[in-house]
């Protein structure tokens, strides 16, 4: 099964089409937030020509809770519809988590603790997500590592399998060693660090310039609010402070660079969980010459014809 994985903005999506306009591939987004409509460039999400499909792209409504095993689930299903077709299916993005769990499976399940999860709410409630991140520092610090200090939902949830077990949730993920469920190639794309960043800056300017603010407001204008999941995306609380008056736009940009780089350095380090081949992408490569590149290493590997 091909696989394209790398950090935000490495240039993932363009390569993506240029690949499956030469395997007669269709794209099966993995991806946790672009599932969500109504928030195409707060997610930056791609444009999927007529003919390249794209699947798992804005099926869900920004209130919809989505997850690691709603994407197993989901990405199972379109896989064997692809293949049903004859044609080839792409696993392509950059949420390692989801990635990692279609491969190798869930594990085995731990429960929910409610009186523990009320515990651990009420402390975020009085301290902030501050105070989880540095508990689950204390207890599984390879773990904090992996989970932003202002994502509330997954740190009590790891919190709650280190407290419930007495094993870190990381360990809990021990399963990622075993052999994969499914039979994968994984290629990476990765640019140096100074190329990556101007992409970065960039892609902050152009998401407020193409309608960030405008998507934002209507977000909040709904009925319902969005999903823990949509609320951590980059960029939603700093949009928020422009439309409040709270921040410039320039200001927004550059707070929206930042984050989106220091989440780029975490995507790197959950990478390290996966057999990737990696291939170095030069500045001025064109998507088309990195697809031969990539459809070149699948078929060495018989991943395509």
């Amino acid at each position: 099964m091909p696989c394209l994985v790398g950090a935000t903005a490495v240039g993932k999506s363009d390569v993506a089409i240029a690949l499956a306009r030469r395997v007669g591939g269709e794209v099966i987004a993995c991806d946790a937030l672009t599932v969500y409509r109504g928030v195409d460039v707060l997610t930056a999400k791609p444009a999927a020509p007529p003919d390249v499909p794209h699947h798992l792209l804005g099926g869900l409504e920004p209130h919809e809770t989505y997850s690691a095993g709603r994407f197993v689930a989901d990405c199972d299903r379109v896989v064997e519809d692809v293949l049903g077709r004859g044609r080839v299916p792409l696993v392509v993005g950059g949420t390692a988590l989801y990635l990692v769990s279609w491969l190798h499976g869930m594990g085995a399940a731990v429960a929910r603790d409610e009186r523990l999860r009320a515990e651990l709410e009420a402390l975020a409630d009085r301290e902030g997500t501050a105070a989880l991140a540095a508990r689950l520092r204390a207890q599984d610090p390879r773990r904090a590592a992996e989970v932003h200090e202002h994502d509330r939902r997954r740190l009590v949830r790891a919190l709650e399998i280190v407290e419930a077990t007495g094993r870190p949730a990381s360990e809990a993920r021990g399963q990622w060693a075993a052999p994969p469920r499914r039979a994968a190639v994984v290629v990476g794309l990765r640019r140096s660090d100074d190329d990556l960043r101007r992409r970065v800056e960039a892609r902050a300017r152009a998401m407020l310039d193409g309608g960030a603010l405008e998507e934002v407001a209507a977000l909040d204008a709904a009925p319902r609010p969005p999903s823990r999941e949509l609320a951590q995306a980059i960029g939603l609380a700093d949009v928020r402070a422009v439309l409040a008056g709270l921040l410039t736009r320039e200001a927004c940009a550059e707070r929206l660079a930042r984050a989106t780089w220091r989440f780029t350095r975490r995507q790197r380090t959950f990478f390290r969980r996966l057999p990737v081949q990696w291939l170095d992408v030069a500045q001025d490569e064109p998507p088309a010459t990195t697809a031969a590149r990539v459809h070149d290493v699948l078929r060495a590997a018989a991943a395509v014809a």
